[in-house]
């Protein structure tokens, strides 16, 4: 009770409006009848938000403030807490009835990497997994990030759905925050030179210089690697219409699959559709021409025709190496190249070909 002997109508739980109503009506010595006078409206409709079987629109608090001196914004608060929390507890149904999915991602991996906050119960990691990827429900879950119909890619890709998909939003996360400018085609194309320039660079010392020249152009270059069950090489989307994200896993580790795959991304990015998610493994065929014109892409960009057809000379260590100088890559890429022609042995050279690590590894 207040000093000028009105209810406070502040309630300690969540009730539907029509509680309320019925505490002032009782306090007040009013019937339904009288109070529907008051309010212009019928005794059935009181009676109605009395049992919680109909809301309270605008039009009826204001009615409510003017003969309660309840303000307006108070009653449809009410109305909205009620809301909530009756919608609250069907979607608790709902998760219950969909917790097994919480088994199909990686859960304790973006636990560790901090992206989901440890929960007990199945249905509040749900509910962490929602938020993580930026979903109101499973069945959003599903049409934006779990469908393979999401991704061009090998039809005999292996990769788990979950786990790549939750790959795929870590690097959207990472590509959020790397600033670029809009995207550029002409300048995308231009700076080609320069990044393939790059991988001569010894160890990582290429990543920061690597990732300036792609977001001058657009493109936000993430580094990211594979979660359990990923089996992905890279990948492209687009954050945006002027911002393009290109993901690398480090996946075997080697500097000529590393550098390949970029480039193969990077013919994604300036030749197909931005409607479309390109994910790329190596070892597991190619059967479509989209993927095959980037692979041709990625050969010409690293070694020129007009280079290649001096492959089949290098019969030293110390002519792989004179050769990528001549042409500006690292060795392994040479190397690489030569290997997967059958040009030479796979175990040959190897010592030419750098290895690519993540610090925790």
């Amino acid at each position: 009770m207040t000093s000028t002997g009105q209810l406070d109508y502040k309630p300690a739980e969540l009730v539907h409006p029509g509680e309320t109503l019925a505490e002032w009506l009782d306090h007040h010595d009013m019937t339904q009848a009288q109070f529907a006078r008051r309010t212009s409206l019928t005794p059935k409709h009181i009676n109605q938000v009395l049992k919680g079987a109909v809301g309270i629109s605008p039009e009826v608090a204001l009615a409510f403030e003017r003969v309660t001196s309840i303000p307006a914004r108070y009653w449809s608060q009410l109305e909205a807490n009620y809301q909530t929390a009756k919608q609250q507890v069907l979607e608790e149904r709902t998760l219950k009835e969909q917790v097994h999915l919480v088994d199909k991602f990686p859960i304790k991996t973006l636990e560790r990497l901090g992206h989901v906050a440890l929960k007990k119960s199945k249905v509040e990691q749900l509910k962490e997994l929602l938020k993580f990827f930026a979903v109101a429900d499973a069945h959003a879950l599903d049409e934006v990030w779990l469908k393979p119909a999401l991704y061009r890619r090998s039809q005999a890709f292996q990769a788990d759905e979950a786990a790549l998909a939750a790959w795929l939003r870590l690097a959207e996360l990472h590509a959020a925050q790397i600033p670029t400018k809009p995207f550029d085609i002409g300048r995308c194309r231009s700076v080609i030179p320069e990044m393939r320039s790059l991988s001569r660079m010894r160890g990582v010392d290429w990543i920061r210089p690597l990732q300036d020249v792609c977001a001058s152009a657009g493109v936000a270059l993430v580094i990211l690697k594979e979660l359990p069950k990923c089996r992905v090489n890279g990948a492209t989307r687009w954050l945006s219409p002027d911002k393009a994200i290109i993901a690398l896993s480090l996946r075997h580790r080697r500097n000529d699959i590393f550098w390949f795959t970029l480039f193969h991304e990077m013919c994604h990015i300036l030749r197909h559709s931005k409607k479309e998610t390109f994910v790329d493994t190596k070892g597991s065929g190619i059967d479509n021409e989209l993927e095959k014109e980037a692979d041709i892409f990625a050969s010409r960009i690293l070694i020129p025709p007009h280079a290649a057809n001096e492959l089949h000379q290098l019969t030293t260590a110390r002519h792989v190496e004179k050769f990528a100088e001549k042409i500006g890559v690292a060795p392994g890429i040479v190397v690489g190249r030569m290997q997967h022609d059958g040009i030479i042995p796979h175990s040959q050279w190897t010592n030419l070909i750098d290895r690519y690590r993540f610090a925790d590894e």
